[in-house]
């Protein structure tokens, strides 16, 4: 396809990198600034905030009714760690305002350290600064709020490869020394509640983070984050009227899209080698891989080629031992219809031709003596391209644009780029974080090509790139199997990251997992309705009923085509979410708040996919209004439970509003 004007696209993508530095929610409001015996209290027409005069606890009100309660400045009951030692936060010694600004100095139970809180109250938000001023850089500023008077949590980031991915979060329990690298792929670090409170870190930097942390044998319930390798911690508290409005208000301040992806890229199915081949994949297995989609009808538009393709990775050369006519194969590949991306990604191999080139010329990322920071990812030992430098960007996409026009590729998978890969002593180009470097990555090498695929992103949403959700395990449960597809879908689509990939039907068959024939149908239908729908393992081997529902549930993807794509470009403009929870189409339902395995496409469509094995029923909610049963076009009244709603293998339950005409 034709790519868009290089130089400009670039330009443009690069003043949304640098227009995604946190700006302001709103214009600061006046407000009243007064002092009790028990607190300073900090009051607008929208809400009010107070801080005890020990401790640092604030409670926000809204409504003269409490909606957030905790500790601002600390951990549980005003405490941070200072080289390895407890310590507390003690009395008020100092108040001053300065224009929108109150700063508030607390004594610590360290005589040399002064914690200090700095308040800048928004229309619809306080921005709190969190500095402890120390002459030792050993003390981790942070927070702690009480989960309870705050409804139900949602949001942060992946749970684990293997740990339940558990929603509402007062449900969970996490405990993990670094946010960003646990969460892996999109780790936007925005929490929101049921009754309209959010909760965005800024500071871009790694933390640890817990929720419902185990203390005594007990579940503490708090929401915890305390960062080590910050001198100020700055983070927003977003106060609105409910869940739905405090989304938008971040998705207004991350950034709408800026763009769309191809229209057919939404519509017809993927199917990429990995699960099928691993890493053993040459061109006559491509070829005979889309031979066998095409022999058993199942819709498909774009044939991804995953590792290994290249002779050392880092090289970008095509290994003509396992493809020795790579034109050709993709001419084919073409002449049947499909397009053909090719996964690439940001590592330099140590023994590749490519790491001697580049270990003088500062296109990777130097660490602190000066040389090539070297990482170990799960390909072996690597540098990493520093895409801070503009000339590393260039010399990327200089190899990709070559591999387009020599091969016939029409786009790529980027995958890597996780904050984790950045080493720890880095000395990038241009200072950036190791938080940083996803959207950078993201800028620089994903966003240029139309046809792509990422896996990471912090504040990449701008870009409108296609986001793929963590590898999924081959299992039913919500250790990251199917169970937890659906939770994990939504939280990514709220974060603003509407052009969601669920990875592939029936997971990656790691560790010893198997897909079968139940878990293969029940995934695929699971994913048909979501914005982008991709297969890996041939249904061909499950058999013919395998085959012919995972056709239906492509079919399906292809019917609500049309809708979801309209609902895409409007996100641009709306900054609506193409997938969401009930709870963001229905905030003044209760019953919708701890529902997780539903999902909205827009506001008038539910999809009630079953994630049971076994099950050929399931209860399911319909918010208010009069619904259309999809398949047999039986109306039912909402806002209640159906139960036991009938959902055989070849049956997945979707609502569409009555009166809505779907394109």
């Amino acid at each position: 396809m034709a790519q868009p004007a290089r130089p400009a696209l670039l330009a443009s993508l690069l003043t949304l990198a640098v227009a995604a530095s946190p700006p302001l929610l709103s214009a600061a409001p006046a407000f009243e600034l007064r002092q009790t015996p028990e607190a300073v209290v900090v009051a607008t027409p929208a809400y009010e905030v107070s801080l005890a005069r020990a401790g640092a606890a604030l409670t926000a009100r809204r409504g003269g009714q409490p909606v957030l309660d905790g500790w601002a400045a600390g951990g549980p009951g005003g405490t941070f760690d200072k080289g390895g030692v407890r310590q507390t936060i003690g009395a008020l010694q100092a108040v001053s305002r300065s224009g929108d600004l109150v700063v508030l100095d607390y004594a610590t139970s360290a005589a040399d350290v002064l914690a200090r809180l700095e308040l800048q109250p928004l229309a619809d938000a306080v921005r709190v600064t969190v500095r402890l001023l120390v002459s030792e850089a050993d003390a981790a500023p942070g927070f702690s709020w009480k989960l309870e008077p705050s409804g139900l949590w949602y949001g942060g980031g992946f749970q684990g490869f293997r740990d339940p991915q558990v929603w509402p979060l007062n449900e969970a329990s996490l405990v993990t020394p670094s946010f960003l690298t646990s969460g892996l792929s999109q780790a936007t670090p925005f929490w929101y509640t049921t009754k309209g409170v959010g909760l965005w870190v800024r500071t871009p930097l790694e933390f640890a983070y817990s929720v419902n942390k185990v203390v005594d044998g007990k579940r503490d319930g708090l929401l915890s984050v305390a960062m080590p390798l910050a001198s100020a911690l700055q983070y927003d508290l977003m106060l609105a009227a409910d869940v739905r409005e405090v989304v938008r208000r971040f998705t207004r301040e991350v950034g709408y899209p800026r763009r769309v992806p191809p229209a057919e890229y939404l519509r017809l199915p993927i199917y990429t080698t990995w699960v099928e081949h691993k890493a053993d994949v040459d061109q006559a297995k491509v070829l005979e891989f889309a031979r066998a989609i095409r022999a058993n009808r199942l819709p498909a538009g774009v044939l991804e080629i995953d590792d290994k393709w290249e002779t050392r990775y880092g090289d970008m050369e095509v290994d003509t031992a396992k493809f020795p006519d790579a034109r050709a194969m993709n001419d084919e590949l073409h002449r049947l219809g499909f397009r053909v991306t090719l996964w690439v990604h940001p590592f330099v191999n140590t023994d590749s031709r490519a790491y001697v080139e580049h270990a003088k010329d500062g296109l990777l990322i130097r660490d602190a003596n000066g040389g090539v920071g070297t990482i170990r990812w799960w390909n072996g030992a690597a540098g990493v391209r520093d895409f801070s430098n503009p000339r590393a960007g260039e010399a990327f996409r200089r190899q990709l644009d070559s591999l387009m026009q020599r091969f016939g590729f029409d786009g790529f998978k980027f995958d890597g780029g996780d904050v984790h890969f950045v080493v720890k002593d880095a000395r990038p180009f241009r200072p950036i974080t190791a938080a940083e470097y996803p959207d950078v990555y993201n800028t620089e090498a994903t966003a240029q090509y139309g046809w792509n695929e990422t896996r990471v992103g912090i504040d990449s949403q701008p870009l409108g790139v296609v986001q793929r959700l963590m590898d999924k395990n081959s299992v039913w449960g919500r250790e990251n199997g199917l169970g937890a597809l659906v939770p994990e879908a939504l939280t990514t689509s709220l974060r603003g990251f509407f052009f969601l990939m669920p990875d592939m039907v029936g997971g990656n068959q790691y560790d010893g997992d198997r897909i079968e024939p139940e878990l293969l149908v029940r995934w695929a239908q699971a994913s048909a309705l979501m914005p982008l729908l991709q297969f890996s393992v041939g249904p061909w081997h499950h058999g013919p009923q395998a085959i012919a529902l995972c056709r239906e549930a492509s079919n399906l993807h292809l019917a609500f085509a049309g809708h979801t794509y309209r609902l895409a470009e409007a996100s641009t403009r709306t900054g609506e979410p193409i997938l969401a929870p009930l709870f963001y189409h229905a905030p003044d339902d209760p019953e919708t708040f701890r529902i997780t395995d539903q999902f909205l496409l827009g506001p008038d469509v539910v999809v009630a996919p079953v994630l049971t094995k076994g099950a050929l029923a399931r209860d399911l909610y319909l918010p208010k209004g009069r619904w259309v049963d999809y398949k047999t076009k039986k109306v039912v009244d909402g806002g209640r439970w159906l139960k036991a709603w009938p959902a055989p293998l070849d049956t997945l339950p979707v609502f569409v509003r009555e009166g809505v005409t779907l394109p």
